[in-house]
């Protein structure tokens, strides 16, 4: 008789050396996933405030070139905006236009597992009720609509120079607008803002979505990733490097959050 062939079988050690090889490769493998996935979710917020750029020509060249009266992104009159031609060509089957209003980064509400800087705020303001997570530029509008400015400093229009330094729609924590002031602290720490205060608005812009910097469309209808640092460095308004103390804040302040952030 021949004697029978024995088994090949993994041993013990065997299976846990794959066991640990697995694991660190994944230890690897999921940083990078995580990154590659927060960069694609970042180019999708670019495309959806590309739409917004859209959606605000649309209605200057309706308009005599001008900007609404009113605050907020999801008013009637840009609503039938939402559904032109020209945007529904580049939306997926079935994307809801409401998605234009909400950054792919943060869109679960507030007191819902939302938490800024990767929330959804929920507006109730008459005309323009729904979640959203960008805001535009308070200091757009063609008259003024939002406490604390000035008719002089409103941009009114989209024919202006150095368009390209303009905020107008962007990555936001609240109230679908900020009115930035040039004396405006940071937040005092990651996801402080202050709600209601018609002070300090820049913290609804300076959040910390997109790895140190936040997505904007400007008034030349342009998109592009703009640093936390260099948010002080935009034309919020006509005469934002004409006010007294214009510039940069101090990183320290707080508990200097900020301070190690990339520098513009």
């Amino acid at each position: 008789m021949h004697a029978g062939k024995r088994k090949s079988a993994f041993t013990l050690i065997e299976l846990l050396v794959v066991i640990a090889i697995i694991a660190l490769l994944m230890s690897v493998l999921l940083p990078v996933l995580g990154k590659a996935r927060k960069q694609a979710k970042a180019v999708a917020c670019q495309a959806l405030l590309r739409q917004w750029g859209y959606i605000f020509s649309f209605y200057t060249q309706d308009h005599n070139n001008l900007f609404p009266e009113h605050l907020g992104l999801r008013r009637d009159y840009l609503r039938c905006y939402y559904k032109s031609r020209e945007l529904l060509k580049d939306m997926q089957p079935g994307e809801d236009v409401d998605e234009l209003a909400l950054c792919p980064m943060a869109k679960r509400p507030y007191g819902e597992g939302g938490y800024i800087p990767y929330g959804a705020h929920y507006c109730t303001y008459s005309g323009y009720e729904g979640l959203s997570s960008y805001g535009h530029n308070s200091w757009i509008t063609s008259k003024t609509a939002a406490g604390g400015t000035i008719d002089s400093y409103l941009w009114k229009t989209a024919s202006v120079r150095g368009g390209n330094k303009v905020p107008l729609v962007f990555d936001c924590a609240a109230y679908q607008n900020a009115c930035p002031h040039h004396y405006d602290l940071p937040p005092e720490y990651d996801g402080h803002i202050e709600h209601g205060t018609n002070a300090h608005e820049m913290r609804y812009v300076c959040l910390n979505r997109h790895d140190q910097a936040i997505n904007m469309a400007f008034l030349d209808f342009s998109v592009s990733r703009v640093w936390l640092k260099g948010l002080w460095d935009l034309d919020w308004h006509r005469e934002w490097w004409g006010a007294e103390n214009a510039g940069r804040p101090d990183w320290n302040y707080g508990n200097g959050w900020m301070r190690s952030f990339r520098d513009p």
